[in-house]
């Protein structure tokens, strides 16, 4: 009988340990990935998101009815509110992404470092350096590729195809 039941105990117990593994991050946890999040200025990347899909959603309903501009504006004063806590909701899906990411030591050292001089330098930059390295990569691919068509055409070309 006892022997019978050791597998489901360790069944058990491995079932309870990936449980445990997968639970959700900790209320302290979420907190501190939260002020992460914050601090890193991923939050303030997600600030004018709300605005945007308002500010579409109006234009949408003015092309078709352009009489509705003024309240449509009214509209989105009483439903503004509602959508900013859907993006705080976001936010904290964010922070729980870290959370599960991040020992609680790796977050406070994170958010040490995004605290320190170079840490704010890096937030204010970040922009900029993505802006450049994404405009960097694009000549970089449309170069790239017009170079690799003409290297196979010469290679193709001293096998005697014309291209």
């Amino acid at each position: 009988m006892i022997l019978s039941l050791a597998p489901r105990c360790v069944a058990s117990a491995v079932l309870f340990a990936a449980v445990l593994a997968s639970a959700p991050a900790s209320a302290a946890d979420l907190k501190l990935a939260r002020e992460v999040v914050e601090v890193s200025g991923a939050a303030s990347s997600f600030k004018d998101i709300v605005p945007i899909f308002l500010d579409e959603a109006k234009r949408t309903f003015v092309r078709t009815n352009p009489e509705l501009s003024k309240d449509l504006d009214q509209a989105i004063k009483v439903v503004a509110p509602e959508f900013e806590r859907r993006r705080e909701q976001l936010l904290d899906q964010i922070a729980g992404i870290y959370a599960a990411r991040f020992t609680d030591q790796e977050l406070t050292e994170i958010k040490a470092f995004y605290e320190t001089p170079a840490g704010v330098k890096l937030v204010k930059a970040l922009p900029g350096v993505l802006q450049e390295s994404y405009d960097k990569t694009n000549a970089w691919s449309r170069q790239m590729s017009q170079d690799v068509v003409t290297r196979l055409r010469e290679e193709l070309k001293k096998k005697g195809h014309d291209m």
